[in-house]
């Protein structure tokens, strides 16, 4: 039987290789950034399509728009022949190249050479999944999908006809359901770990150029479970977080806000120039009506001669009030315009990547201080004295008693702080200003990073370190 051979721009290296040829139906490929988890992922796809053809296969993301800045332009870089992704009346094929037959944007659906399907899903709802049968599945950034979604692709790569039932896995390791799942021998599954500094294709300065915490650095670049306990914002030194700066009306202001009636929060963040963004005041306030609180932030304002340039909130604040019909953000967003403190408008994120607390929490704490060791977010001193915060109502503890305290659970093991009520509110409203303004974590582009070469780079499958015979 003759053997088609695929050329494609990828040369594997170290523990793609190892995870290749990994015998085990189910196998994840834990590594940080750059460490080569989604070319691995659609090599693994390609390698199953040739393996089984005219049979289906699905490759999941967190989100569909996740997926179309991830996959479908790691395919477009992947597939020899392939210019962009086919849209609009595009022929598939002159926009792919010779391995893709057609593509339906309405189904999400890539028809390959050999009749194969590739199926894209996304496990933001868990049971659109359900109904099919796959003969193999590709799962990218496991840590941003629920366990349950897990469990339904798991139980969807089950065609009997398929040459392997291979469930292939790849994103940075995360405590919680990943744990239960890989963090113990398991029959017929294996997790091979990926270090980013192995990735020979990588520019220079590329981990230098992340934005990550000194303990989940480990996560994102070495492929490790870590187990987060303790302080949440371990990052947040008074001895070098705390500064000797007060509100100016010349600096460019912004709001932070986590609604509530039992203890709203409200920060004014101020930049400035040499040192960075400084939480320079705060509203400290229990049991009160929003439209009182609305008035207080204002008034706060108005006393400092500030104007904030947008105000970043809980999207939830969207949500109509049974009783009154309004929603928090509109009494805000209305009050503050009102008293002209706000120039620009409330703002916050649907982004459910964004939304993601863990993700919120390490780009806070990267901000406090990265795996560097540089430090872009501070707190006023005048923030931090007990002549002041003493006067705070009982359970408010302002921004500097609420990094100071707030912690991940004594018991469970997960990357989700603990909820008391108490120091979680400050928090929070630090959280939505930090991805509001600048996102959560993110790799630099590599290819952006990298200089462009007219060579390619060749691995052929079917022979060499990669051989279909692998399985």
């Amino acid at each position: 039987m003759s053997k088609t051979e695929v050329e494609v721009n990828y040369v594997p290296f170290g523990a793609q290789v190892q995870a290749h040829q990994a015998k085990e139906d189910t196998v994840l490929l834990a590594g940080g950034w750059g460490s080569g988890k989604t070319s691995w992922l659609l090599a693994e796809a390609l390698r199953n399509t040739v393996k089984s053809p005219g049979l289906d296969g699905i490759l999941v993301s967190p989100t569909f728009p996740l997926q179309r800045r991830t996959l479908y332009r790691a395919i477009v870089d992947f597939f020899p022949g392939a210019k962009r992704w086919p849209t609009g009346g595009a022929n598939a094929r002159d926009c792919l190249g010779p391995l893709v037959r057609d593509w339906s944007s309405r189904d999400r659906v890539l028809t390959l050479y050999n009749g194969s399907h590739w199926i894209f899903g996304s496990a933001e709802q868990p049971g659109s999944l359900e109904g099919s049968t796959y003969a193999w599945g590709c799962l990218d950034e496991p840590r941003l999908v629920r366990h349950e979604a897990w469990r339904i692709f798991n139980s969807r790569i089950r065609d009997n006809r398929s040459s392997k039932l291979r469930r292939s896995v790849a994103g940075v390791p995360a405590m919680g359901w990943m744990f239960e799942e890989w963090g113990k021998p398991a029959p017929n599954r294996v997790m091979i770990r990926a270090r980013t500094a192995d990735n020979p294709h990588l520019p220079p300065g590329y981990i230098e150029s992340l934005n990550l915490s000194d303990k989940l650095a480990q996560a994102y670049l070495e492929g490790e479970f870590v187990v987060l306990s303790g302080v949440v914002f371990w990052t947040y030194d008074p001895r070098a977080s705390v500064v000797d700066i007060e509100p100016d009306p010349s600096r460019p202001t912004w709001g932070a806000l986590d609604f509530g009636g039992r203890r709203p929060a409200f920060l004014v963040i101020q930049d400035v120039e040499g040192l960075g963004e400084v939480i320079v005041e705060e509203v400290c306030v229990s049991d009160t009506l929003e439209q009182v609180h609305a008035t207080q932030c204002s008034e706060l304002l108005q006393s400092y001669g500030l104007t904030m340039l947008d105000c970043f909130s809980d999207p939830a604040g969207t949500a109509r009030n049974a009783q009154t019909g309004l929603n928090s953000i509109s009494i805000y967003n209305t009050t503050f315009k009102a008293a002209g403190v706000l120039s620009g408008d409330m703002r916050y994120s649907l982004n459910p990547i964004e939304r993601h607390i863990p993700n919120g929490v390490e780009a806070t704490r990267a901000r406090f201080q990265n795996h560097t060791g540089d430090r872009s977010l501070f707190v006023s001193r005048a923030l931090t004295e007990s002549e002041r915060t003493s006067r705070y109502p009982a359970g408010v503890l302002g921004i500097h008693g609420s990094l100071l305290s707030y912690r991940y659970p004594e018991k469970g093991g997960g990357n989700m702080p603990r909820k008391t009520g108490e120091d979680d509110h400050f928090c929070d409203a630090l959280r939505y200003y930090v991805i509001g303004r600048h996102g959560v974590m993110d790799s630099p582009d590599i290819a952006a990073m990298n200089s462009i070469s007219d060579s390619r780079s060749v691995a052929g499958y079917g022979r060499g370190g990669i051989s279909m015979e692998d399985f």
